[in-house]
């Protein structure tokens, strides 16, 4: 990725996590998934960002696209490309939540993910990845 794309991508990352922080603000911890999904999917529009709830994507499989698909709960855009976004609401993130994420980037090769647990305290539990050549890697 050129970058200046990945600039951009980067841009798209921290303005999500913007709108995360804001909705941890209004709304604490404590609630199901759901609601801090649809508070996020709010904010996201309110601040002019692109975003699709529940977005579902085909894998490929040796080239070929599968049948089957997977779902995650939140695709922020912009023009130099997508960035996962995974909401959670619980205690604390387990491997098998970044696990998700990490299958999500390899499996759409899309170059960034946010990872957020609504459910901690006293602050929003976030977590960035990146896709650079073929590895995940924190930032």
């Amino acid at each position: 990725m050129k970058m200046e794309n990945s600039m951009k991508i980067d841009q798209l990352v921290y303005s999500v996590i913007g709108c995360m922080h804001e909705v941890y603000r209004q709304l604490g911890p404590g609630l199901p998934e759901y609601v801090y999904q649809e508070a996020l999917m709010s904010e996201l529009t309110a601040n002019g960002i692109t975003a699709y709830k529940e977005l579902a994507y085909h894998p490929l499989y040796k080239g070929e696209p599968l049948n089957t698909y997977i779902k995650m709960d939140m695709v922020a855009e912009c023009p130099e490309g997508r960035v996962i976004v995974e909401c959670k609401a619980m205690w604390q993130l387990t491997e098998r939540e970044r696990y998700q994420v990490f299958g999500y980037l390899r499996a759409t090769e899309w170059p960034a993910a946010v990872l957020v647990n609504f459910g901690a305290s006293p602050r929003a539990q976030i977590e960035r990845y990146r896709l650079a050549n073929s590895k995940i890697v924190a930032f």
